[in-house]
């Protein structure tokens, strides 16, 4: 069996594929790329035992037959890195030994061939069936999936926090949280709740899945622990997380009379500055001695390391606050406007869409912070953004 796939088609399969972490798995047979020949032509897979990934492709066949193969990772990887403009051949061989495999690519102009030996593809996974109803998922619901997932945890005896939980609330509402801080988006969804794990969270965000709607795939029987989503030539079945997501509403302050909006040009220059900021104990505190403007003043333990004011559109009279940088940063990357109510409360970010990001505050201290102001020269943000 000789299959022929373009250089370009196998590199666009392998940023896919790869975000099913399949090359770092420790059983032998996992570590391989399930090539499937049917009627509808070619797929290639690849799975963790949790999650199922597949994608069609363009290949000639020869001869053309029904049957199943596997690719090593290191040969998967190898044929991508032929000349862009070439294709890669593989031939299947079965032998007294099993089956041999020959990747013969173009690498500047030059033909190299090599050899493996694949595992048995009896021994590759069988793909998760699911048989249920199957609902249209928008595009833009995906595009709200990649919103939220930054605040999901990561911490393992979190588990059910390892994912974004698709809620039925209020038409649909897709939340992540590990604690410190909570995510949400408004996304249209129907059917039943469910927690979806970070991996299918990261496979959703590539450009073919926010590029187009697609179809979702729940099982009738609530027994079941698969969903499946399928957008144009590829397919995801993921096990979602069981257990029970913590209620969200009642961590949400119900009343935020103080806003401060940043404007969208210094947006991104306060956010870039947020993620440079490390330390052991890392804060940056925010306060308004200026009027129309916000200072934000990095602290390390006791020591002051950076202080910058940018312009901002203030309604009411928001409380000297503090955050971790990095949880800031990414509440700004949600919502441009910062709601507060005081300095023993959480703070959310919030955009015109409906997305919101609540983080933690963190303990301060009003006259050290006055200070710090007084010490020291903010430096305006149009300064960072040049």
């Amino acid at each position: 069996m000789k299959l022929t796939i373009p250089i370009i088609t196998l590199v666009a399969a392998r940023k896919l594929l790869t975000r099913i972490r399949f090359e770092r798995l420790t059983l032998p047979v996992l570590n391989h790329v399930l090539v499937t020949i049917d009627n509808a032509g070619l797929t290639l897979a690849v799975t963790d035992l949790d999650h199922w990934l597949e994608t069609r492709v363009q290949a000639t066949i020869e001869p053309f037959a029904p049957g199943q193969f596997l690719i090593p990772a290191e040969a998967f990887k190898a044929a991508t890195r032929g000349d862009r403009k070439s294709s890669a051949h593989f031939v299947f061989e079965s032998t007294a030994d099993g089956t041999t495999l020959t990747l013969t690519t173009s690498c500047g102009g030059m033909s190299v061939n090599t050899v493996y030996h694949p595992e048995p593809a009896d021994e590759f996974p069988a793909r998760p069936s699911v048989d249920g109803r199957i609902a249209t998922l928008p595009k833009e619901t995906f595009a709200a999936l990649a919103t939220v997932a930054v605040c999901a945890s990561t911490d393992a005896t979190r588990y059910v926090l390892n994912g974004v939980w698709f809620s039925t609330d209020n038409g649909g509402i897709l939340i992540a949280t590990d604690g410190r801080r909570l995510a949400g988006a408004p996304a249209r969804f129907s059917g039943r709740e469910f927690v979806l794990p970070s991996t299918a969270v990261n496979v959703l965000a590539h450009p073919d899945f926010l590029a187009r709607d697609a179809a979702i795939q729940q099982p009738d029987d609530p027994e079941k622990s698969h969903v499946q989503f399928r957008s144009g030539p590829h397919t995801l079945i993921a096990r979602l997380i069981e257990g029970n997501y913590p209620g969200y509403r009642h961590v949400i302050p119900g009343y935020l009379p103080e806003s401060v909006t940043i404007p969208e040009p210094h947006r991104p220059a306060v956010i870039s500055w947020l993620r440079t900021l490390r330390g052991r104990l890392n804060s940056v505190r925010l306060t308004w001695e200026k009027p129309g403007h916000l200072t934000l003043t990095h602290r390390d333990y006791d020591t002051i390391g950076a202080t910058i004011s940018v312009p901002v559109t203030i309604e009411g009279k928001p409380p000297v606050i503090a955050f971790d940088p990095g949880y800031l940063a990414d509440a700004l990357e949600i919502g441009a406007t910062l709601r507060l109510v005081d300095s023993l409360n959480p703070g959310m970010a919030t955009d015109s869409s409906g997305n919101f990001c609540l983080i933690m505050n963190q303990r301060v201290d009003p006259e050290s912070v006055t200070e710090d102001a007084a010490s020291k020269t903010p430096v305006p943000v149009s300064a960072i953004a040049a």
